[in-house]
């Protein structure tokens, strides 16, 4: 077989920005389909795979412009997210898992694995990643005596589920721990009422269920890889940047509005305007910080942690606020069905509803009150980038 290496293949550029911006209307009129369809996003995902997003996860060796894991390409990345973002969150939701699925494929496999990630995606492969636990149990890796490794058990909250042939997933193994598995083999979905949410519909998050057996190969690592620090947290500024995106989108939709009203100069939609755009700027500092610092060749981990955490805070803030004050500014009118805005709108509460608010919270509490104020920087001076 041919190493995916060795194909002649015509490397991506940042010309993957400027073709996904050529499908911008495309992807949009799509998003509303897949709204109402409440089904895998096919056609979708095939506009990003043609503009070259898939891809864009892949080395330079192999065609790709290493998206996500490079600190050469993380303007990149976050334009990326904030215009798929901008233009379809569910879909933007399943580019951010691909790019984690690579990142971390990439990083704990080994040569043959790396290939075997690098062809799969090359040939237009999906990735996702399936790590949050079922309330029916976990996901079990075991030794079957006379048939190698049994993958069984459920997952819960797995976006693209059916749409994505092979998926990352974390699995419990006795005596090796949490491990990361690739696995190649059919899971059963589950049914579409786990899934009626105000939002992110077109997301397919379900539950799955393995039951299967899979290759040595499949298993990636060692135990706990998943939870390595500082990607873990520091990944975090990806799924961000997609949500920045839904708000722009929420604020051009008012600035567009108000245009077509006259309304510009009405000092309380101007106040309202400045609001928006100063909790825009205020999100995108953030996530970029925490990008540049995650990316960096030597990270301080414990800046990265607690950058990533902060930003995660600020974003949620400023979104919440823009999108009041984008529902005052609009009216009634953006609640219509029918109005472009009111799908970013409950696609982009329901994506904000992060896992453990709480605790990110008492974690920045915490480290305030054991290293004092003016330690909390994220300006990165001790990481070489």
């Amino acid at each position: 077989m041919t190493s995916a290496a060795t194909r002649t293949t015509r490397p991506l550029t940042k010309s993957v920005l400027e073709q996904l911006r050529k499908v911008r209307e495309e992807l949009s009129l799509s998003a509303r389909t897949d709204d109402l369809a409440e089904t895998f996003p096919a056609a979708s995902m095939e506009i990003l795979k043609k503009a070259g997003c898939l891809k864009s996860v892949l080395p330079l060796a192999y065609g790709g412009v290493s998206a996500g894991w490079h600190a050469e390409s993380v303007d990149l990345l976050f334009n990326l997210l904030r215009t798929i973002g901008g233009l379809h969150l569910s879909c933007a939701r399943l580019f951010e898992g691909h790019v984690n699925a690579f990142q971390l494929l990439w990083t704990f496999g080994n040569a043959a694995q790396r290939d075997s990630v690098c062809r799969y995606v090359s040939d237009g492969g999906l990735l996702g990643v399936w790590n949050a636990p079922s309330r029916e149990g976990e996901l079990l890796l075991c030794e079957e005596e006379g048939l190698g490794l049994m993958l069984k058990g459920p997952k819960a909250y797995a976006s693209g589920a059916g749409g994505i042939q092979r998926p990352l997933v974390t699995a419990r193994h006795p005596q090796k721990g949490l491990v990361i598995v690739w696995p190649d083999i059919v899971y059963k979905v589950g049914d579409a009422s786990e899934w009626s949410m105000h939002g992110m519909r077109a997301s397919v998050t379900r539950s799955v269920k393995f039951d299967g057996i899979i290759k040595s190969s499949h298993v990636f690592g060692k135990a706990d890889d998943y939870h390595s620090q500082p990607q873990f947290s520091g990944g975090s500024w990806r799924f961000l940047a997609a949500q920045l995106g839904a708000g722009e989108a929420l604020v051009e939709l008012m600035r567009l509005e108000l245009v077509r009203r006259g309304r510009t100069t009405d000092s309380h939609q101007r106040a309202r305007m400045a609001h928006c755009v100063t909790a825009l700027e205020t999100g995108r500092k953030w996530i970029l910080d925490t990008a540049y610092l995650a990316s960096a060749k030597r990270p301080s981990v414990e800046k990265v942690i607690q950058h990533a955490n902060a930003a995660r805070v600020v974003v949620e803030r400023s979104l919440l606020d823009v999108m009041e004050i984008v529902q005052r500014g609009i009216g009634l009118q953006l609640l219509s069905r029918d109005h472009p805005g009111e799908r970013i709108l409950r696609d982009l509460t329901t994506y904000l509803r992060q896992p453990a608010p709480d605790a990110l919270l008492e974690f920045l509490g915490e480290h305030a009150f054991a290293k004092g104020i003016a330690t909390l920087s994220g300006s990165g001076d001790d990481a070489e980038v």
